[in-house]
């Protein structure tokens, strides 16, 4: 299975949140059992680093960095058709905002059979199956 995981997980998981960081542990314990692929984008990358940046926190995008390595997550760009399903996703759903739809688009492009997020607004979308943590 491949599976994509949205930016909050990530911020739970390195900011050791007591309860969403144990759920995006679970996530990705499970992933690793079953042998999926997991996957996020630049945007992920790009969200994360908003906080440690302004707390000029280098060692928490470092740890970041480290993580998504040692896990062989992949990172994938945007690109010209993830714009395009991007836009396709944002006329369909009323009120979806523009990074969640890249994230969505990149999911959906790539493949993804799940995409796991805290966000549960993000669970009408029908193109792909959404998880948040605490479902």
């Amino acid at each position: 299975m491949k599976i994509f995981i949205d930016t909050a997980p990530f911020i739970y998981l390195i900011e050791n949140h007591p309860v969403f960081g144990e759920l995006a542990k679970e996530v990705l314990n499970t992933a690793f059992l079953n042998d999926d692929e997991l996957i996020t984008s630049v945007v992920t990358l790009a969200e994360f680093g908003v906080k440690p940046e302004r707390e000029n926190r280098q060692d928490v995008i470092e740890k970041f960095e480290k993580m998504l390595f040692d896990l062989s997550i992949s990172v994938i760009d945007i690109d010209k058709g993830t714009a395009k399903t991007a836009y396709q996703l944002r006329a369909r759903y009323k009120g979806l905002k523009g990074m969640d739809a890249f994230q969505l688009a990149v999911a959906l492009n790539e493949n993804c059979d799940k995409f796991v997020t805290h966000d549960k607004k993000l669970k009408i979308i029908t193109e792909i199956e959404v998880v948040a943590l605490d479902d």
